[in-house]
């Protein structure tokens, strides 16, 4: 396979941005692959997926190629800092297509995360579901769920900058509200992407996971698979997970 660093500019961020693909050499040269957009979580960036599981070799295994941006600390949306949703969606498949064997249909499309990554999953899953035939969530639900932050610490701060609020409260019914995304998708009318979500047992966030997911997959009636079991909020969990992740997009999502 092949692993590639890229910093290119975006125009979305207007500066240079870092990303990670893995392109497999399964099939014919001239195919185009199915993509697995895979997402970071706080206080992470591109390189925390390749440095801390085996992306690379899950990805020539099951023939899916992998992109991993960079997002800071922007839960994946636009802001004062960049528009992060924007260059994610829309500017890096139009970028990255130009450059590589990437599927640009629909169907070949799978978007992914840990965390923040989660979230952000969700968060493009249901915004654009005519875009995405699955979402994968690890270790995420919907993070209004667990409150406020407390005080005095990273995540109040993280609150104040990016959400100009610490009141979770106030952020229902936003686009941080990953229910609010959900219940606004299904009345499109339109196929919602297919869901895999999974969370540790010892993970503080596996309440949020387990009801965001029965919501969405009970009431809303999106098609879903759910996996739990011994763990953390931690990459032993996450790199355990990915390659049930990758097993899923080959079996349940892409298709011929």
């Amino acid at each position: 396979m092949a692993f590639m660093q890229l910093d290119l500019y975006s125009r979305m961020l207007t500066r240079q941005t870092e990303i990670a693909v893995v392109i497999p050499e399964r099939g014919e040269p001239s195919a185009a692959y199915p993509v697995l957009w895979l997402l970071h979580g706080a206080c992470d960036n591109h390189s925390g997926w390749w440095r801390n599981t085996a992306v690379e070799l899950y990805a020539e295994e099951y023939g899916i190629a992998v992109v991993m941006p960079t997002a800071d600390l922007s839960f994946y949306a636009n802001g004062p800092l960049g528009r992060y949703y924007d260059h994610i969606a829309f500017e890096l498949p139009e970028l990255l297509g130009g450059m590589f064997p990437l599927s640009t249909a629909p169907k070949d499309q799978v978007v992914a995360g840990l965390s923040m990554g989660g979230h952000g999953a969700y968060k493009f899953g249901f915004t654009n579901p005519e875009r995405y035939a699955g979402m994968a969530v690890l270790s995420a639900g919907n993070f209004l769920d667990l409150g406020n932050p407390p005080p005095g610490g990273f995540q109040e701060d993280v609150h104040r900058k990016l959400f100009r609020t610490t009141i979770a409260e106030e952020l229902r019914g936003t686009e941080h509200d990953i229910s609010h995304l959900a219940s606004l998708a299904a009345r499109k009318g339109v196929p919602l992407p297919k869901l895999f979500a999974s969370c540790g047992t010892e993970d503080l966030a596996i309440e949020s996971a387990r009801n965001t997911y029965r919501y969405i997959t009970e009431e809303l009636g999106v098609e879903g698979m759910w996996q739990e079991g011994a763990g953390g909020h931690d990459w032993t969990f996450w790199g355990r997970m990915l390659p049930e992740v990758m097993n899923w997009c080959r079996t349940s999502v892409y298709r011929p």
